[in-house]
């Protein structure tokens, strides 16, 4: 699948290669990926216990799992289920969301406790998804560890080049899928508001629906209405197709800032985010829990104080109120620095190998 996932699942692989790996994508009745070893239709409970099995009977040490409720198939992901009961090989498995008690539906729950009780070693993305997990399995686990999302290694871009920045102008950006989750009207109508207050923040839309989610199609329309309603054509550009990595990295270094508006207060992963620090800029966000992690770990996010539109434009204007930032940019590169992929693969390493011999990190 083309997305954030199958990124950080390529990206993983490339942080290691002195270890022999073999790929199996999952997929929605036609396997487009290449030098993959199998794959399995996600819609298919049967395909993924097949998939399982040929895995199990591999010569692999260790499987790396990557879970989404999206991509595993059925209304909740819950066909995860038809390939756990099969898999035989020790797991390390990586997950990408989390949520607090009550957030959720039960099955949801279900999955991640059966993730969690069957893996060897389960990767977290920040510590605050590992307490909202403890919170929501009613025990703190000792085979989850927190290891960050993995940067690429980009070199730091000045921002000289871009238009002017002040204390009434930016250009700022959001790169990714288009998902109703993300709260991109919610920027169109916080930027609506700073234009009739006498701002000049222009917004730069990057990405395209994931056309096999119900509804994303929809959405990507109704963000073009409602950027026509608010008459913000002369301030919003939308790029409406999917970027590789290295038009991605373009992309964000010819913004001042990234600007996220999740509405989803649980939302406890990002890959866009980071992928910001890594060019060496900073962002403006909702508070939802990344976000707010990614901050008390010191990186550089001007946080509104809720998810309405009203607070985001005024996370805008504090942005702009801050003069120094070439500084800022600096400062966020070299912060960044810390969890480029090749630190990262090295963790995951270490982790693949204690899995295999059967030990839990303190």
């Amino acid at each position: 699948m083309r997305c954030g996932i199958a990124t950080y699942a390529s990206d993983l692989i490339a942080s290691m290669p002195s270890v022999k790996h073999f790929r199996y994508a999952l997929h929605y009745g036609q396997d487009n990926s290449e030098g993959t070893a199998a794959g399995a239709n996600n819609s298919s409970p049967n395909e993924l216990r097949e998939l399982a099995l040929r895995i199990s009977r591999s010569d692999c040490d260790v499987v790396s799992l990557q879970h989404e409720f999206g991509i595993w198939g059925g209304e909740n992901g819950e066909h995860i289920f038809q390939f756990l009961e099969v898999i035989s090989k020790p797991l390390v498995s990586t997950l990408h969301t989390t949520f607090p008690p009550r957030s959720r539906p039960d099955i949801q729950v279900s999955i991640l406790r059966k993730v969690v009780e069957q893996s060897q070693k389960v990767m977290v993305l920040t510590d605050a998804s590992r307490r909202s997990l403890a919170a929501l399995l009613s025990r703190d686990y000792p085979n989850v560890v927190t290891i960050p999302h993995g940067l690429p290694a980009v070199p730091s871009a000045s921002v000289g080049a871009l238009p002017e920045f002040s204390d009434r102008a930016c250009r700022l950006g959001s790169v990714g899928f288009f998902r109703r989750d993300k709260g991109i009207e919610t920027i169109l109508v916080a930027l609506w508001k700073l234009k009739e207050r006498g701002y000049k923040v222009t917004y730069a839309i990057a990405g395209e629906a994931q056309r096999q989610f119900a509804g994303q199609t929809d959405y990507q329309g109704e963000v073009d209405q409602l950027t026509r309603r608010l008459n913000l054509q002369d301030r919003v550009e939308s790029i409406d197709r999917y970027l590789s990595v290295e038009e991605q990295i373009d992309f964000i270094q010819h913004c001042h800032a990234g600007i996220f508006a999740y509405q989803t207060p649980e939302q406890s992963s990002s890959g866009t985010v980071p992928l910001v620090f890594a060019c060496g800029r900073p962002v403006i966000c909702t508070p939802f829990e990344y976000a707010v992690a990614k901050q008390a770990e010191g990186m550089d996010v001007t946080l509104a104080i809720n998810f309405g539109a009203d607070a985001l434009a005024d996370s805008i204007t504090n942005f702009l109120a801050r003069q120094s930032l070439p500084q800022i940019c600096e400062d966020v590169h070299r912060r960044a620095q810390q969890w480029i992929w090749p630190v990262v693969g090295a963790r995951y390493q270490t982790e693949f190998e204690k899995a295999v011999k059967g030990t839990v990190s303190p």
